[in-house]
């Protein structure tokens, strides 16, 4: 099981949203942030902005679905031409993927006795 960060623009995140849940890619988490890349900022005018808006999305998903999520993403929310692939802007993103060890639903834990039981339900898959 993997998780994906995946850091884009605020104007891209409801179609990437929208072509995520085409794919059948669902149970996402979406955070409004800021932050900037390695040009440390963008300056309009005599303006120089050290933050910029972004969006995160968290999404967890099996092995198996690692490619098509990242694809789907990356397609998504670049700004350059959609039928150049490879070629975007500076400031579309960043895509993070890490390994998921374990997870736990909230709603399923346990008794009043407050032991962790860990629900093969709740994982996306089982091998890891």
């Amino acid at each position: 099981m993997k998780m994906i960060w995946a850091v884009i623009r605020p104007e891209s995140a409801q179609q990437v949203i929208k072509a995520l849940d085409t794919a059948g890619i669902g149970g996402m988490t979406r955070i409004h942030v800021t932050g900037h890349g390695k040009d440390m900022g963008i300056t309009f005018g005599a303006i120089h902005y050290t933050e910029i808006p972004k969006e995160m999305l968290l999404i967890v998903v099996p092995d198996s679905e690692v490619a098509k999520t990242v694809m789907t993403i990356r397609t998504e929310a670049k700004t350059g031409s959609k039928n150049t692939p490879g070629e975007g802007n500076i400031g579309d993103g960043k895509i993070f993927v890490t390994y998921v060890e374990d997870s736990f639903a909230i709603r399923t834990i346990g008794k009043a006795g407050g032991d962790l039981k860990r629900n093969e339900t709740d994982h996306c898959d089982s091998t890891g």
